[in-house]
């Protein structure tokens, strides 16, 4: 037998008993619905009838209240009772229509003595005002018989009697719709085990017929998908007979030889794809990178510069209209505002330079002239020099722990950095100054430390951004620039090795710069 006629006659089988269970479902769920809906209309008549019995009590004891002591709130009482009551009949009327269209017209009944009650009371709300008129004209002994009558045998027996039916029979019929809901509960789960029984029975036949038939042939067919799938290609799936699967496993041959012979085709040509896409792609972000670089570069060299020179550029006119506007001074009037000129000149020379060289640096186009240098020797003369920095009372400390110290590197820009170091820690420090050369992974490192008032963390975040002056130096001196620690940094940066700036306040500050014992020169035009 074919697996498709197997498949079929399985699936017939689950599909005829899901559809017996979806009719069983409905069935119940409908039974239950309609049992509920009746449940809750019962119970709503039943507290219906319970709150007209109180609203009639209420009213016949304050009709009672009136005839004996008087009526003090002139009917007010009574009027809302009596609405209180029309809309209880109103509700109660609602409410038996809707059991009569669920149920059917066995609930009419409900409705003759709905009405029978109705009479009652308004048999009773005349009986009161015919009392209430022979109030005055009645003695008081025969007019008190009379009122008894009316509460005891009309009230208390006759029309109590009516509600008690009522609410009795709602009752009842309450009671009678919860147990055929029970029962119908019982019948379904009756039903829901013989259908299951009967699915598992069908399910497991069908399971155990398909097993037989499907092993073999589906672990054959596994067998050679987990061998192409590790790449055996030249796996081939034994087809032993005509059923599906037999030609699923023919037509998975079929295909594998095919895929074989375009696998090689395909991996030679994905391979030269890689290599050229990763090839280009690599250009075009170096160039991108590269573009984005130099456009932000120049355009926060633009704003620095224009920054920058404004000020000197500013002495140099006013400098250049105060001896125009003085046509009788005298020549060493005008040598004094040459120097003045000359000095804002050399101030803006020595901004322009460093503005270029840290913008050289940050494009990779720096300049440096790299020569055998012994690291030691040339801190040494640096330290030496810090004395003509004119801080003759202070004291410079220069340790070296390591040897040889010697390197390929510019001297005039590391020992430029030295003296930017330098003076910073003797301008803006305490009393004592620190120098120390020392071994660093793949080179030597230089420390410069002073015991000054130290920075802020705010402070030391921005110390290498262009033109910025902590508060310290803003204070005790104003005649920087705020470019050495940038011009320091690119320096650093352009040999290979990294700057950085360390304190607490109160504790000093510590800078440390690393070179490489090989210079590793970005030297990029």
């Amino acid at each position: 037998m074919r697996y498709l006629t197997k498949l079929t006659l399985s699936f017939s089988g689950l599909l005829a008993i899901a559809l017996v269970s979806a009719f069983l479902a409905f069935w119940s769920a409908r039974s239950a619905e309609h049992h509920l809906e009746r449940s809750r209309l019962a119970h709503r008549v039943h507290e219906q009838y319970l709150s007209l019995s109180n609203h009639t009590y209420q009213l016949f004891k304050q009709f009672g209240d009136a005839l004996l002591i008087g009526d003090r709130d002139k009917g007010s009482g009574e009027a809302r009772l009596l609405r209180a009551i029309r809309n209880d009949f109103s509700q109660l009327r609602i409410l038996i229509a809707e059991e009569v269209l669920l149920v059917g017209d066995e609930e009419i009944e409900e409705l003759e003595l709905l009405a029978e009650i109705e009479r009652q009371i308004a048999s009773l709300l005349r009986e009161f005002a015919r009392l209430q008129s022979l109030r005055e004209t009645t003695d008081p002994a025969g007019y008190q018989a009379q009122l008894s009558r009316v509460l005891d045998e009309e009230i208390d027996a006759d029309f109590q009697a009516l509600i008690a039916e009522a609410l009795a029979e709602e009752q009842e019929e309450v009671d009678e719709t919860e147990a055929e809901m029970y029962a119908a509960v019982a019948v379904f789960q009756r039903a829901a085990v013989i259908a299951g029984l009967i699915a598992a029975i069908t399910a497991a036949f069908g399971i155990l017929m398909l097993r037989r038939g499907l092993t073999k042939p589906l672990q054959r067919l596994l067998d050679g998908a987990e061998a192409v799938g590790h790449g055996d290609l030249g796996h081939r799936i034994e087809v032993p007979g005509g059923t599906e699967l037999d030609r699923v496993a023919e037509a998975f041959n079929q295909m594998t030889g095919k895929v074989a012979e375009r696998q090689e085709l395909l991996s030679a040509s994905r391979d030269a794809l890689e290599k050229e896409v990763s090839r280009r792609t690599a250009q075009l972000e170096k160039l991108l990178q590269t573009l984005r670089q130099t456009e932000a570069n120049r355009k926060r060299l633009l704003a620095d510069v224009s920054h920058e020179l404004r000020t000197p550029l500013t002495i140099i006119r006013g400098e250049a209209d105060v001896a125009l506007r003085g046509d009788d001074a005298k020549a060493e009037d005008y040598r004094e505002v040459l120097i003045r000129t000359r000095e804002a000149a050399d101030h803006t020379t020595r901004i322009v330079d460093d503005l270029l060289f840290v913008a050289r640096q940050e494009s990779g186009e720096v300049r440096i002239r790299p020569q055998d240098v012994d690291l030691a020797e040339l801190i040494g003369r640096a330290v030496k020099a810090s004395a003509a920095l004119g801080f003759i009372d202070k004291h410079v400390e220069f340790e070296v722990t390591v040897a040889p110290t010697r390197l390929r590197a510019d001297p005039r820009r590391i020992r430029q950095v030295v003296t930017i170091l330098l003076e910073n820690a003797l301008r803006y420090g305490g009393q004592e100054v620190r120098v120390r050369l020392d071994s660093a992974p793949g080179g030597f490192a230089i420390t410069i430390a002073d015991d000054g008032p130290g920075l802020s963390e705010d402070e030391l975040a921005h110390v290498f951004e262009r033109f910025f002056r902590g508060s310290n130096a803003a204070i005790r001196y104003d005649g920087g620039a705020g470019l050495g620690l940038p011009v320091a940094k690119a320096i650093v940066e352009a040999h290979g090795g990294q700057i950085a700036l360390t304190s607490q306040p109160g504790g000093g500050v510590q800078a440390r710069f690393t070179l490489p014992d090989r210079a590793q020169l970005a030297a990029v035009s």
